[in-house]
């Protein structure tokens, strides 16, 4: 059984940064990025950081991935290795520990939206069995 466990990335801490980036070369599943940045690209990113949380993951004691929340009401799951049961977990929890904050009419949704690659579909797969109502596909040229 699953003990999910959420730990406040520290963006001045070098150790976390580096976590960060281990974490982003093991997933398999990316929106925002083709390929993978360089390390001093990735500490610029993460030093400049405007999210209203984020977090790493963990299993018990073992570090499985990350999520972060924008304050648009966007969130981003990131697991290791895909899996629909630990999703299901990640987000449960997310949705008891977090509200979405108040809609801004063109800015930001009066709920929470959540973000999947198209191709990782033990998250789709979890989405769905939450009665997370999809509401739109994104294409980018």
């Amino acid at each position: 059984m699953e003990q999910i466990i959420f730990k406040e990335v520290n963006k001045n801490s070098e150790s976390d940064i580096r976590m960060l980036y281990e974490i982003l070369k093991l997933r398999k599943f990316n929106i925002s990025h083709d390929k993978l940045p360089e390390f001093d690209e990735h500490n610029k990113f993460v030093l400049g950081n405007l999210y209203r949380a984020w977090k790493f993951i963990y299993n018990g004691s073992q570090t499985i991935g990350t999520f972060y929340i924008t304050c648009e009401n966007v969130v981003s799951i990131n697991l290791i290795i895909p899996n629909k049961k630990i999703y299901i977990s990640v987000i449960s929890k997310i949705l008891e520990k977090y509200k979405p904050l108040k809609e801004k009419k063109s800015i930001r949704s009066k709920y929470f939206l959540f973000n999947s690659n198209p191709g990782n579909k033990e998250y789709i797969k979890a989405l769905e069995s939450l009665k997370i109502v999809h509401i739109q596909n994104t294409y980018a040229f």
